[in-house]
């Protein structure tokens, strides 16, 4: 019991020894209040954080897993399909009229799909792709054509082609959900990432780069008026989806040093120079001199140099008003305009500036206002994991078809 006992007091002096008690100066109109935080309660607030963590990778990862074996099925049903309509157009050679116009028209639907598929498609080529309205014959059209029993296996293509359209709708409209909730769940707006430059240049992984310093005319992607509307349908909610996925690359998503320690939150804290209550605008990330510092998003570099307080401080803007700093560093190794992309060595951690000693000072400003970075990092991996994901195509699953 002697030996338990002791073990019991080496483990709780190790924790009060890095989780030592802290006071908290809250300014009020009232008067001045002195909060207490003491060991137990930096446990449950450790504790806290890492259950929502693990709630949010888990609603992400399942969001994630298993994307790439539907796709790969969803490929392989569409192959059989089209060999399926290849070997329908040989025995119907000598038709023609009626049943030669809806074998083209079934044959113009395949190739959108089959273009649907294809990684970093081009938006504006697939909305020319659409199938019209009028593409597909009428039901008098029908009766009057010769050979009702070729007729027969176009119909049931047909109709398994449309079956697969509204399992893809589906979804990418579920999809599109969850990427919405996991972006919420940041403080974020998923409509205001989406915003006005959803389509004047090409997104990121889809061509081009989502990062500031964009520009050109504004040319918006719009579907035919006479598109099939089941079709059309499919097109604007992968439209939507493709928008808000290449938006997720501006998220500052990469942890920006691999050895630390937190020695400093976020909020109002008592300033190690003064003893006073202040603000603290970022996270502090202790490590060892020279460090390497990442950026945690793609982006173009606004600032790097010597900045008052911060000391050698580098900022990176990642576009749609979000930005990270990183500041007290030893070596910079980026210059203004440089564009950086996301994990890219930035600069080396230090000591420069207002510091105490060697660490990182990591911040995450939107529109200029520093916001919690605490929430981005601890949600790292599973938003990694859904940018890693944009420009993947919609997985619904393979269709069961009939031989012919």
């Amino acid at each position: 019991m002697n030996r338990l006992d002791a073990v019991r007091s080496t483990v709780v002096s190790t924790v009060q020894r890095w989780l030592p008690e802290h006071f908290i100066v809250w300014h009020r109109t009232s008067g001045v209040s002195n909060i207490r935080v003491g060991t137990t309660a930096q446990l449950m607030a450790i504790g806290g954080t890492a259950l929502v963590a693990t709630w949010l990778g888990m609603a992400t990862m399942n969001m994630m897993s298993g994307q790439s074996g539907e796709i790969a099925a969803k490929s392989a049903e569409l192959a059989r399909m089209q060999a399926r309509l290849v070997a329908m157009k040989s025995d119907s050679s000598n038709l023609k009229g009626v049943v030669a116009d809806r074998a083209a028209a079934i044959e113009k639907r395949q190739a959108f799909l089959a273009a649907l598929l294809l990684p970093n498609h081009d938006l504006t080529k697939l909305a020319a792709m659409l199938p019209r309205s009028g593409d597909i014959a009428t039901a008098s059209d029908l009766l009057a054509a010769p050979a009702a029993a070729v007729i027969e296996p176009f119909r049931k293509l047909e109709s398994e082609q449309l079956a697969f359209v509204d399992k893809a709708t589906t979804a990418a409209d579920a999809r599109l959900r969850d990427t919405q909730s996991l972006i919420r769940r940041l403080g974020l707006d998923p409509d205001r990432l989406m915003s006005a430059s959803a389509f004047d240049a090409a997104p990121a992984g889809f061509g081009g780069s989502a990062i500031g310093g964009m520009g050109g005319p504004y040319i918006p992607v719009h579907a035919p008026v006479d598109a099939e509307p089941r079709f059309k349908g499919l097109f604007l909610s992968w439209k939507k989806l493709q928008s808000l996925e290449a938006a997720l690359t501006v998220i500052p998503s990469f942890v920006p040093v691999k050895s630390y320690s937190y020695s400093s939150g976020f909020g109002v804290r008592y300033d190690p120079f003064t003893g006073m209550s202040a603000m603290h605008a970022g996270l502090d990330m202790a490590g060892s001199m020279g460090e390497p510092i990442y950026a945690a998003a793609a982006g173009t570099v606004t600032t790097a140099g010597r900045s008052g307080a911060y000391g050698n401080c580098v900022e990176v803007s990642h576009g749609k008003g979000l930005a990270t700093r990183y500041g007290h560093l030893s070596a910079i190794l980026v210059h203004p305009g440089e564009v950086v992309k996301q994990g890219e060595v930035i600069a080396r951690m230090g000591s420069t500036g207002r510091s105490t000693g060697t660490h990182l000072h990591f911040e995450v400003r939107i529109d200029g206002r520093a916001v919690n970075p605490r929430p981005y990092l601890d949600a790292s991996e599973y938003v990694l994991a859904a940018q890693h994901g944009a420009g993947t195509n919609v997985a619904v699953g393979p269709m069961v078809t009939s031989a012919l």
